[in-house]
């Protein structure tokens, strides 16, 4: 089977890059033929593999530019990433209905509802169902996903199957075994920590975080918090710490291009987002045996938790600390929950979502062309 994954670029900072690459190389490994199409660079990881760049501008120039790229490199599934290539796809496929190639899209995010919700957005919610389904099927990250499309699009929920993310666990053990800044050495041996790691938006939920550390630090005054990453409000979030009284018990590391070695020091991982597609960060942690605690929010995030990891209902931030401190207390409860932490996130692993991927491929191709 020939596959081309399209997406945006392949910088290697993007989650979406990282995990086209992943599937790529797992592809690969399945003796399947693997190519990058992507609209534009950073090329920074996947350069092992044939890459095109499309040159059009605009969706329906870029759809007719990939419909003749499959058609002239003979090729049997596009697997696009994000809604705005997704739509690209769509297109492609309206556009070239006799190729033998299926193409299939892809949603990563749950805050589509949210954002086009509005009486005026109307048209526009019509035209993106009208583009989405053109794909022969659509993949969601996760079933709120799977829900945010039928209520933001109205797409058809037998046009869409649910696949996880993937992570690549052996290289996320291997990564966190490399050294972290020598000057936090000490704060990982003295204290437990808390850890969360989030672009600084109102996504994220930060906010609650420090309100949430400043309960659990009042009852255990020897924890601390670690943030990683960078956004908008991290001045806001400083100045929050600062008026709280927080200072030296609340570290800002700012973006790490690793942070798994930060992580695998800490005893919890607290996600406290308004919203989540999936929930990358949160299933890394687990692959690191990091325990996770988590706002029952919109997004994959619940879905990857249940039944077993602790969930607290939005915006219960007394709960939420309640549950922190039960864990930093209790160390059969903690030792319990890790253990199932471990055996929940082997479901996730690489190779286990590409080979679901093949099977959608594969069925995606026997409907389409069946004699």
């Amino acid at each position: 089977m020939k596959i081309a994954l399209y997406l945006n670029n392949l910088w290697g900072i993007s989650a979406t890059a990282r995990i086209a690459y992943m599937l790529a190389k797992e592809f690969e490994k399945k003796s399947h033929q693997v190519i990058f199409v992507i609209n534009k660079p950073p090329i920074e990881i996947g350069k092992e593999f044939p890459i095109r760049v499309l040159k059009k501008k605009g969706e329906p120039l870029r759809a007719w530019e990939l419909a003749k790229l499959c058609e002239g490199e003979n090729i049997d599934v596009v697997l696009s990433f994000m809604r705005p290539q997704s739509n690209v796809s769509g297109l492609a496929n309206r556009f070239f209905k006799r190729s033998k190639t299926a193409f299939i899209g892809s949603v990563h995010n749950t805050d589509n509802y949210l954002t086009y919700n509005k009486a005026y957005q109307l048209p526009y919610r019509y035209l993106e169902k009208w583009l989405l389904e053109g794909n022969d099927k659509i993949v969601a990250v996760s079933n709120g996903v799977k829900e945010d499309l039928k209520e933001a699009f109205f797409i058809n929920p037998q046009k869409v199957e649910v696949i996880y993310n993937p992570i690549d666990i052996d290289l996320i053990k291997e990564k966190a075994r490399e050294p972290i800044d020598p000057r936090l050495n000490e704060l990982f041996k003295k204290h437990p920590v808390i850890v969360n790691v989030a672009r600084m938006e109102t996504q994220k939920g930060l906010h609650h975080l420090i309100n949430i550390f400043e309960r659990v630090n009042r009852k255990l005054p020897q924890t601390r918090l670690v943030l990683i990453g960078d956004g908008s409000l991290r001045r806001d979030l400083e100045n929050r710490v600062l008026k709280k009284g927080l200072k030296g018990k609340v570290l800002f590391l700012g973006w790490r291009e690793n942070p798994f070695p930060y992580v695998a020091r800490s005893r919890i991982f607290a996600l406290t987002s308004l919203w989540e597609g999936f929930g990358m960060v949160l299933v890394e942690a687990m692959a690191l045996g990091v325990p996770p605690v988590a706002f029952k929010t919109r997004g994959g995030h619940v879905e990857v938790l249940e039944n077993c990891c602790p969930l607290v209902e939005y915006p219960r931030e007394d709960l939420f600390a309640e549950r922190l401190i039960e864990l930093l207390t209790d160390r059969e409860k903690y030792d319990k929950l890790r253990q199932k932490v471990l055996k929940r996130v082997e479901n996730f692993r690489s190779e286990v979502i590409a080979d679901r991927y093949l099977e959608l491929f594969e069925e995606t191709l026997r409907g389409k062309f069946k004699s």
